[in-house]
């Protein structure tokens, strides 16, 4: 077989559960404990971060995050350092030795077996882990473990509908799944491919959200000839961003097959599979202005990860939120991060503004410079996500400006050219700046939390050290902007290199794809008139410059439109 690094949820999002963490407090706030553990884990080094992990244990022996800790080593092993084979061997097993009873010792052989899979090491050792967690699932345990958890949730809150027992039983069914789809994949790199197909077929057919057992189905049924249960198989995969290399091949050689031996429309086949599978499940009505509309433009800057299963829901509703409202009345720029797993449209400018907002993690999102408090959601729970954003978006279009801005924008060749006039400033701070920001208007990337199509992402920001222009309160202000797209391109593509050769928090992994290539006829320009002390957005203004030969002016200012 051959071997897949399969980033694997990154094996558990490296075990760091505040990678998952949505909220938009800062670190500082958090327990000793816990800010030590993600200062270890931020570490790239994977000799200084395993030193820097074991510390914390040495520290917070009582910490809950041990554990966690421990498990973060193991992937750090596997992933750099595979030929420490004894080691890893010795560290599996005190893991999972540290499981307090059989439940506990079952959820960490999964994990130990999905860190061993991810990497391809130690997989008889794998299998032995992978079964374990599989015997140690008791449907009647489960079920009552998640009662008492949710009555312990309940205690002294307001009265709320407890899960039915069959939403219980399908939890199980969905745990159980997950494993055995761990042990089918472990089964299938053995050369198991017989009793591979049984697990997988037991596992797909108790939850379909099992990506990684459609992979793995999708290469059996390609062995098998059977050309389009493959190729089923193998989209599912690769839309959820969990197929692996093997994968990835046998879906183009599938679809080379299937399409008069050309693989060519591969990638407008995905986007049409996608939309067909998985439409928005928002639908909005247009926005009517009220008799208090502004010229105020309403900004929404959005922290997310193609690898952030929480932003998916975010993402949709802000996609749901730009068909409500016009560019003339909202604009939304997206900074990708690398939160909690690489995501190949991040760059050093959009880390850049998460420092300067102080983002810990992904979802996390501002309108017009206020942090709205709101954690991310499923795909399922994208309206949720845009009940919270519509109130202060349509709060802002009823507040008067602070600037006017006019913007003259044009793209021509691989030129892009930006002159940005700031008048009327209502303000007397003294750290105003103006922002001007180069989007590509919509990236098509299939990432690990499923979402396909990214909106107005942001590829560079303008200004000395990429940090704006100063701006003075008084007189009328012009500040010029331009951008070779061929240099950006390979900026891009220079941080993704060298991203990939560090490795992800100490571990080595390869981009599924890295977009780097700057699209000309797909390109708008978004300036932002600030105060960086504040974070407080005074104006902002929208430019779309498609077709890139057009020359396009727009203005803004505080009289209602």
């Amino acid at each position: 077989m051959k071997s897949r690094t399969v980033l694997s949820a990154l094996v558990l999002a490296l075990a760091i559960p505040a990678a998952y963490a949505q909220s938009t407090e800062p670190e500082k706030a958090a327990p000793p404990d816990t800010t030590a553990y993600q200062e270890a884990n931020r570490i790239d080094d994977p000799a200084r971060k395993i030193e820097a992990l074991e510390k914390f244990k040495k520290d917070f022996p009582d910490s809950p995050s041990v554990i966690s800790a421990n498990v973060s080593i193991l992937a750090t092993l596997t992933s750099r350092m595979p030929d420490q084979t004894a080691r890893i061997q010795k560290l599996a097993k005190e893991i999972y030795q540290g499981g307090k009873d059989k439940k506990e010792k079952g959820s960490l052989s999964a994990q130990i077996a999905e860190a061993l899979l991810a990497n391809n090491v130690l997989l008889k050792d794998a299998e032995k882990y992978a079964k374990t967690s599989i015997s140690a699932l008791n449907q009647a345990q489960f079920i009552a473990d998640q009662k008492a958890q949710f009555a312990k949730r309940s205690a002294g809150r307001a009265a709320s509908h407890p899960p039915t027992e069959a939403d219980l039983i399908k939890r199980f069914n969905q745990s159980r799944a997950s494993r055995l789809a761990t042990l089918g994949r472990v089964e299938f790199e053995l050369g198991k491919t017989a009793e591979a197909q049984k697990l997988l077929d037991e596992s797909w057919s108790a939850d379909h959200d099992q990506p990684g057992a459609a992979a793995t189905l999708g290469e059996i049924a390609a062995q098998h000839g059977d050309n389009v249960k493959a190729l089923d198989y193998l989209v599912t995969a690769r839309l959820a961003g969990h197929a692996p290399p093997s994968a990835m091949e046998a879906l183009v050689s599938i679809y080379g097959k299937t399409h008069n031996g050309s693989s060519a429309g591969l990638n407008s086949f995905l986007d049409a599979e996608y939309n067909k599978r998985f439409p928005n499940p928002v639908h909005l009505d247009a926005w009517r202005p009220t008799a208090k509309r502004t010229g105020r433009l309403v900004l929404a800057e959005v922290f997310t990860g193609s690898g952030c299963p929480p932003c998916a829901g975010a993402d949709l509703a802000f996609d749901a939120a730009m068909e409500r409202y016009s560019r003339k009345d909202f604009a939304v720029v997206m900074y990708h991060q690398h939160i909690p797993r690489p995501d190949p449209m991040t760059n050093l400018d959009t880390q850049a503004r998460a420092k300067y907002y102080d983002i810990h993690a992904a979802p996390t999102y501002f309108i017009d410079g206020a942090s709205v408090k709101f954690n991310g959601a499923s795909r399922e729970g994208s309206k949720s996500v845009f009940e919270h954003i519509q109130t202060p978006i349509e709060k802002e279009l009823e507040t008067a400006a602070e600037a006017k801005i006019a913007v003259q924008a044009s793209a021509s060749g691989n030129a892009v050219k930006v002159a940005a006039s700031v008048d009327a400033v209502k303000s007397e701070s003294k750290d105003l700046r103006i922002q001007i920001l180069l989007l590509e208007k919509e990236l098509t990337y299939s990432g690990e939390n499923g979402i396909r199509f990214h909106p107005m992402v942001v590829r560079a920001m303008g200004g000395e050290s990429d940090n704006g222009f100063a701006l003075q309160s008084g007189a009328p202000v012009s500040v010029e902007q331009a951008w070779d797209l061929d240099k950006v391109s390979a900026g891009l593509k220079s941080q993704l290199d060298d991203y990939e050769a560090k490795g992800h928090r100490g571990s080595s992994f390869k981009f599924i794809e890295k977009n780097y290539r700057i699209d000309g006829g797909n390109l708008a320009i978004v300036v932002i008139v600030e105060d960086a002390k504040t974070k407080h957005i005074l104006q902002s203004a929208f430019v779309d410059l498609n077709p890139p030969a057009q020359r396009v002016t727009t203005g803004n200012a505080n009289e209602p439109k």
